[in-house]
């Protein structure tokens, strides 16, 4: 969809955003139905009108001020959306309030709640809005340009995560990253499964080693800048039946989601492009398909990872801490400053979290600080959980050097990460179990069911914000 800017506007809906009872001039004429309307955070009022430029007028109100989050204004731009639409209207106005941000979070919210996966119905009971109009009298370019390539970037992540499994296997995935490199001039490196055993990367092609579908390595890089020089690591499990130790038949058809990781990375990258960023941006994407098979790893098996640590694995579905193994140790060695990982780790998350933060684990406080102050700004808000050695101790192998799950079954998120934390080095770096997160099942305010996407924003405002204090600590 597409976020256009105009002064005035003449179309179907014109919608207006405010705060409680602070109507505008064109509501005059409703004030006796206005008195019922009570004006609560995140409600809308809205009527037909004639006589004017616009078949219907709406209010979305932000509530009371002192009441107000910043998010209402996404949620505003979210419902003009989801009003057009159930009018069936296609020329609609969006009157931006005079409020910091306005535009870009309207823009944000009105591009996300406009996706919907339609690509497999054959005959769709909906379509989508091609544009949308932002009614304002100040500049505001800027912050429309900047909502949309970020909401757009999600949008792209939540496009490909829809893909099954018969669709998006790791080499589609591939394909996908190399169309991207291709469009965004991005240095790209492919290893597919025999320079994956020249490297001795046994960790990921152990994953891999049940399925048809061969497992691949992608490293993506863009240069804006030589600092600062950041690396995203995703996991990419394009169906994750288990392996071995199988899953429950329920909801197994859920885990085509299992690449959410790898795709909020490569998402992001595309945002940073798009944007310009003075920055160096190194994505690396471990891509694997985890099925049984008589090719399948074991319970009991021990491999030896690309940075010379050995691995016990006791549980085959504990598979994606193992091709994030590999793949952070790659991404160590290439000497970033902070290297974020991304992954659908666990289903401990959910228990500890619930559906509404993104598990986060980091060695540096700096980090850790930053990717909070950004899930607050973006909405896609993260909770610092410990990672004590008490916890590294429950990861130690009897015949190994590690295992890949704890026999306890406690901390079930902590020891995923702590078992992370031994193949990154030296380097100062956060881990992000967006496993509660990834999809949407209940009524969201602006993102149908389905793929979320959650991440793509809130890893490329961490990167905006960084490039702020980078630059003001060179002055």
């Amino acid at each position: 969809m597409e976020v256009i800017v105009r002064d005035k506007f003449e179309g179907d809906l014109l919608f207006f955003i405010g705060f409680e009872k602070e109507f505008p001039s064109e509501f005059d004429d409703f004030k006796d139905d206005l008195k019922n309307f009570e004006g609560k955070s995140c409600t809308v009022y809205s009527t037909a009108v004639s006589k004017r430029p616009y078949k219907r007028i709406a209010f979305f109100s932000l509530g009371k001020k002192e009441e107000f989050e910043p998010d209402f204004l996404r949620r505003g731009g979210g419902a003009a959306v989801r009003l057009a639409k159930s009018f069936k209207y296609k020329n609609i106005g969006v009157v931006v309030p005079d409020i910091e941000n306005a535009a870009l979070l309207i823009s944000e919210g009105a591009i996300l709640a406009n996706y919907k996966c339609l690509k497999f119905k054959s005959k769709p009971e909906e379509e989508l809005l091609d544009r949308i109009t932002l009614v304002s009298r100040r500049d505001i370019n800027e912050e429309v340009q900047v909502g949309s390539v970020l909401a757009h970037a999600q949008n792209y992540m939540r496009n490909l995560d829809e893909l099954p499994s018969n669709i998006a296997t790791p080499e589609f995935i591939v394909g996908e990253a190399m169309a991207l490199a291709k469009k965004y001039k991005l240095k790209i490196t492919v290893f597919d499964e025999k320079k994956l055993k020249k490297m001795k990367m046994n960790a990921l092609l152990a994953v891999g080693s049940g399925s048809a579908n061969k497992p691949y390595l992608v490293a993506l890089e863009y240069n804006g800048a030589q600092k600062p020089f950041c690396a995203v690591v995703g996991k990419g499990i394009t169906f994750d039946s288990g392996g071995i130790s199988i899953k429950p038949s329920q909801k197994m058809h859920e885990m085509k989601y299992d690449k959410s990781g790898a795709l909020v990375a490569l998402a992001t990258i595309r945002a940073v492009a798009e944007l310009k960023l003075q920055m160096r941006l190194l994505v690396v994407l471990p891509l694997a398909e985890n099925m049984p098979s008589g090719t399948a790893q074991k319970p009991g098996d021990i491999w030896k990872a690309y940075n010379g640590k050995t691995i016990e694995v006791l549980n085959t579905d504990a598979e994606g801490r193992l091709i994030l193994a590999d793949a952070l140790a790659y991404a160590a060695e290439k000497k970033p400053e902070y290297i974020i990982d991304v992954a659908t780790l666990t289903g401990a998350i959910i228990v500890a979290l619930g559906r509404h933060a993104i598990g986060l684990f980091a060695n540096d406080d700096e980090l850790a600080a930053l990717l909070e102050r950004s899930g607050n700004e973006t909405f896609e808000r993260v909770w610092r959980l410990p990672i004590w050695k008490e916890y590294s101790e429950m990861m130690k192998s009897d015949f190994a050097d590690i295992k890949n799950i704890s026999d306890t079954g406690e901390a079930g998120s902590i020891t995923g990460a702590v078992f992370l934390k031994e193949f990154i080095g030296n380097t100062k770096w956060a881990h992000l179990d967006i496993a509660g997160v990834d999809l949407i099942n209940t009524s969201h305010p602006y993102l149908e069911k389905g793929a979320s996407g959650i991440g793509v924003r809130l890893l490329s405002k961490t990167f905006i914000n960084l490039i702020n204090e980078y630059k003001s600590k060179k002055r």
